[in-house]
């Protein structure tokens, strides 16, 4: 019987293809389909967050010897500029377990939302300037300025602003050896994690975090001292990602003699590489090189006399470098600089403490930058030409600063005054919302 059918099919098959190709109606030229029918959809940005940390962490009390007592001292003052939009959540003036700023609008930038949050410390073991730039929440993200041995103390300022629980994985990076851990984040938790239950006498590190699907704020806090004397404190936002090209702005070095800024460098990757530092100032240029093996982290001493300073970092494969600059007027504190982003447009707020704004040329040909410092209701109008690869400073003051370029630049604002000192780093602010093109068939 089988073979009976398959002799059928045989003789079949051909005969129906054949008259597939004589039958009338049928036809053997290609079947064409018509053109698609290409749709304009404009798609709505979500509303723009932004994540203040909030105020300093004092672990283990204020003797440092009180076993698992965390706590947060006084409040961080936030500083809010909002543009043409509604304000859906307000951080308000102050902020002690971290605040949330949130705000609907088409403009998708700093011009829409920009905050920055500092705070003077004055403690018996933690005294200096915590000041940051508040930035987006974030899947992922490094910090270089990672500290353990006797006389640091690093701490991370965790924040789960979604209304879902959050994994989060922290790696942590020390030169000879590497920890991992999870932490599982409730809905709208604010958390602070000491590292020292990870890292123990480890004077230098670097941490990544991941999350598993929702942005989250991370933020690292230092504190240093020396014997009974206070050595300054820190407030650090994550960097997105190694690179090959980092540009430093305002490194002002005023402490010669005191202690050297001191450059972190770290090789993520499984090729080794070099690594030039160039320091460029309106009196030198010094260039420093160093090789950096596969998965090396390592830290060099930078001989710079007091001046400012515009450094760039280049490397052939991507890698995380950070600087740390300390201070000792009007008191003794330090800062860790980290790379700048670039634009062409940048809103900040001012904070009310003695502020530099650094702006720097990353381009091969001279540039025009203008600055709008607002005022209440005044506004004052600069504008400046920065050569190639220069960097200029100009004290701010006033509520807010508005910059715009043709070109791209950098800019970094600078805290120094009686509490301590700060370099705040800005970032762009941003959310997918565009017109799309939708092809219909």
């Amino acid at each position: 019987m089988k073979l009976t059918v398959k002799i059928l099919l045989a003789v079949l098959l051909p005969t129906l293809f054949l008259s597939r190709l004589f039958i009338p109606g049928f036809s053997s030229e290609p079947v064409s389909f018509p053109t698609p029918e290409t749709l304009p959809v404009s798609v709505e940005p979500l509303p723009l967050s932004v994540y203040c940390p909030g105020a300093f962490a004092e672990i283990g009390g204020e003797s440092g010897i009180e076993l698992g007592a965390i706590e947060r001292i006084g409040e961080a003052s936030i500083y809010l500029n909002t543009g043409d939009g509604e304000l859906l959540a307000d951080p308000g003036l102050r902020a002690s377990e971290g605040a949330l700023a949130k705000i609907t609008g088409s403009d998708q930038s700093t011009n829409l939302l920009s905050a920055i949050q500092a705070q003077g410390v004055v403690r018996e073991r933690a005294s200096g300037m915590m000041a940051s730039y508040c930035p987006q929440p974030s899947f992922s993200g490094w910090f270089i300025s990672g500290a353990a041995s006797v006389g640091y103390e690093s701490a991370l300022l965790v924040a789960n602003p979604n209304d879902q629980e959050v994994q989060m994985e922290i790696i942590i990076t020390f030169p000879d050896g590497q920890v991992s851990d999870q932490l599982t984040l409730a809905a709208q938790e604010n958390r602070v994690v000491p590292l020292s239950s990870l890292v123990f006498q480890q004077p230098i590190f670097t941490l990544s975090f991941q999350t598993s699907g929702q942005p989250i704020s991370v933020a690292m806090q230092q504190r240093a001292t020396f014997g009974l004397s206070t050595r300054g404190v820190d407030l650090q936002s994550p960097v997105a990602q190694p690179t090959t090209d980092s540009l430093i702005t305002g490194l002002s070095v005023g402490s010669a003699g005191f202690e050297p800024a001191v450059a972190r460098l770290f090789n993520p990757g499984q090729i080794p590489t070099e690594v030039v530092i160039t320091a460029i100032s309106g009196q030198s240029t010094q260039v420093v090189r160093a090789q950096l093996a596969a998965g090396e982290l390592s830290e060099l001493e930078l001989d710079l006399i007091d001046g400012e300073y515009l450094v760039q970092v280049q490397s052939a494969q991507p890698i995380l470098v950070g600087i740390r600059n300390p201070v000792i007027q009007p008191t003794i504190d330090f800062s860790w600089l980290t790379a700048s982003e670039l634009f062409t447009d940048l809103t900040l707020p001012i904070p009310d403490y003695k502020s530099t704004l650094y702006l720097a040329n990353p381009g091969a040909s001279p540039i025009t930058l203008n600055l709008q410092v607002t005022t209440g209701d005044k506004q004052q109008y600069q504008s400046f030409e920065i050569p190639a690869l220069a960097q200029i400073s100009v004290p701010v003051s006033g509520d807010s600063l508005r910059l715009g370029s043709a070109s791209e630049f950098a800019a970094s604002l600078e805290i120094l005054d009686v509490p301590g000192y700060a370099v705040i780093r800005p970032t762009e602010n941003q959310n997918f919302g565009d017109e799309l093109l939708v092809s219909v068939r």
